[in-house]
């Protein structure tokens, strides 16, 4: 289908629901508050296909910043159905990526902010030495050099504009021990990544031109996830878009703001859709869950919404599980008895889900899993593959590749060359350098078919035969050459841990895999059936999150984000009698009609 064809499909596809249609077609500044299940990525991949379609003239493109790699790596796949991929005339990555390729790389050796034309990013070893480094220079105290800067880095990410008084009115101290760390950074060529968001604002504030040539070549400027994206991305969008002229469509929930620990601040979304600039536009259906879900929903939350579901679907259905004991015991209850019935009742394993609140209790539940049998995949900080490092989905990509998806270009030789170059190259490579890079690529997959290898064995000799050549060339300042590492000590036959090939890439049950995965990590996903694990008295809210309201309200967003995951069915599990509080709200509300 062609990409006029795919946009002109699309958008009639819309025109049922008044409310995407009037998104899609806005020419001023948007705000498009989307709650779950609402048709939100749907809604913005429409409207950047239909601008650079018939708004923006080439060789002008658009910008999409969005909140992590596997957000990015969603639109994408998204666009790619539209006929938009990214380049020239498109930008779609995080805040950090953006900062970084399209302010910093570009303009950095034009503007005096300290960084040699070869700087890099720091290592996490560099960024915790010049954190001792700036302690010792600035404080010199007793306590502990980061968790000090624990402090600090909240203040780095608040307090953009360091023109204004309050960067050194308040606490001065950490203001001091915040820019010594910087400079022993620069002092190394170096930059972390809190840096990029950071020096781009200020490199775009104090030149005028920067901010102009980011205008003529992006005129609109599209974000994802707004809640998520946290004080740098609001004061570059009130700096390029409510100063410098770029137009603005936005798309957020203030009510799945769940990374307050990384700078998100739900009200800075709000704030947006009060200017008199802006038309905020709400989505209100829900087309991912049964009346019966979008009800509890709401009881999870605590708060009406105007969310209703679509005429004619499913209820949906929910079912309470007690455990007579603690965590390993609740564990246990779902590898022995919920999972199986579900999957009695139809429900395909890969449709399945347990969220949790940390990956160390995801660790009980895979322990009860593999001892039940029941073949598992984590997408939580303890997976094999990180699904936000785009270098771990491209390693899982060359595997799939190697055993079969070479028969059927699932994926394609020509998607995984993309792929390698943008990794090592960024956006750009000389024909020589694609040259080489594709000769290195195809003799490793060549290698790769139908091997005897093991995952363990497989990712060593990627090691040897990809990264090691490739890392000495490299010109990517985002590099993740670690995570290979990372993966080849997860798989170490020593401690039981390797697996075939085959099954490291999907092959082996195919979607037979039932997902774990943390509430933060589940954001954005969806899936037939979730089984919330956990979900005691102790744990929703902990007492961490009632030492402050703010940290009660967004457990309870958290709680929420959970809930709104599946599709058909919702399992909560608890220790008997000790149920959350939450858990009575959204049992009482998924009972009215």
């Amino acid at each position: 289908m062609s990409s006029e064809r795919a946009l002109l499909q699309a958008l009639a596809e819309l025109k049922a629901n008044p409310e995407q249609s009037a998104a899609v077609a806005e020419t001023r500044h948007c705000i498009v508050l989307a709650g779950p299940g609402s048709g939100k990525t749907k809604t913005l991949t429409t409207a950047m296909a239909r601008v650079l379609a018939q708004d923006v003239v080439e060789p002008r493109g658009v910008a999409c910043v969005t909140y992590n790699n596997e957000c990015a790596i969603e639109l994408e796949t998204r666009l790619a159905r539209l006929g938009v991929v990214p380049g020239d005339r498109a930008f779609i990555g995080t805040v950090h990526g953006f900062a970084l390729s399209q302010v910093i790389g570009p303009y950095a050796r034009c503007v005096p902010i300290g960084l040699p034309a070869n700087f890099r990013v720091a290592t996490r070893l560099e960024a915790r030495a010049a954190v001792e480094v700036a302690y010792r220079n600035v404080i010199n105290g007793t306590d502990n050099p980061h968790q000090r800067w624990e402090f600090a880095s909240e203040k780095r990410k608040r307090d953009v504009d360091r023109s204004r008084p309050e960067w050194l009115r308040r606490n001065p101290e950490l203001a001091a021990f915040i820019e010594t760390y910087e400079a022993e950074l620069r002092r190394q060529g170096l930059l972390d990544f809190d840096d990029m968001p950071l020096l781009a604002y200020r490199m775009i504030k104090e030149n005028v031109w920067i901010r102009e040539a980011l205008r003529a070549r992006f005129p609109v400027l599209f974000v994802d996830e707004y809640q998520d994206l946290g004080h740098a991305l609001h004061e570059l969008v009130l700096l390029l878009c409510f100063e410098g002229g770029i137009r603005l469509f936005a798309v957020g929930d203030a009510d799945q703001s769940i990374y307050a620990l990384a700078g998100a601040n739900p009200e800075l979304l709000e704030s947006l859709t009060r200017r008199t600039d802006v038309r905020t536009i709400k989505l209100r259906f829900n087309y991912r869950s049964g009346g019966k879900i979008i009800r509890a929903s709401l009881g999870a939350l605590g708060e009406e919404r105007d969310y209703r579901g679509v005429d004619g679907a499913p209820e949906g259905d929910l079912s309470f599980w007690e455990a007579p004991y603690g965590l390993d015991s609740q564990a246990q209850v779902i590898a022995d008895t919920i999972i199986p019935k579900l999957i009695e009742q139809g429900f395909e394993p890969g449709q399945i889900a347990v969220l949790y609140r940390t990956a160390k209790l995801g660790n009980k539940v895979a322990v009860a899993l593999k001892d039940a049998d029941i073949p598992f995949v984590r997408t939580d900080t303890n997976a094999l593959v990180k699904r936000s490092s785009r270098f771990a989905r491209f390693i899982e990509e060359c595997a799939r590749w190697a055993t079969g998806g070479w028969r059927d270009a699932d994926p394609s030789y020509a998607r995984l060359l993309s792929q390698a170059i943008t990794l090592v190259f960024g956006r750009h490579a000389s024909e020589r350098e694609e040259q080489d890079l594709s000769a290195q690529l195809m003799a490793f997959l060549n290698a790769s078919i139908e091997t005897a290898e093991t995952t363990n064995a497989w990712l060593q000799r990627l090691s040897r035969e990809l990264i090691t050549p490739w890392s000495d060339v490299a010109r990517n300042s985002e590099q993740e050459w670690q995570v290979c590492d990372e993966m080849i000590a997860n798989t170490d036959p020593a401690c039981d841990l390797d697996l075939s090939l085959a099954h490291f890439a999907g092959r082996i049950e195919g979607a037979g895999r039932v997902n774990l995965s943390t509430l933060h990590s589940a954001k954005g996903r969806e899936f037939d059936a979730v089984i919330m694990y956990g979900v005691n008295n102790t744990d929703f809210p902990s007492d961490r999150d009632k030492r402050t309201p703010a940290g009660l309200r967004e457990a309870r967003r958290l709680f929420y984000v959970g809930v709104t995951r599946p599709k058909k069915h919702l399992s909560l599990v608890f220790q008997e009698q000790h149920f959350s509080p939450w858990v009575l709200e959204l049992y009482q509300r998924s009972q009215k009609q």
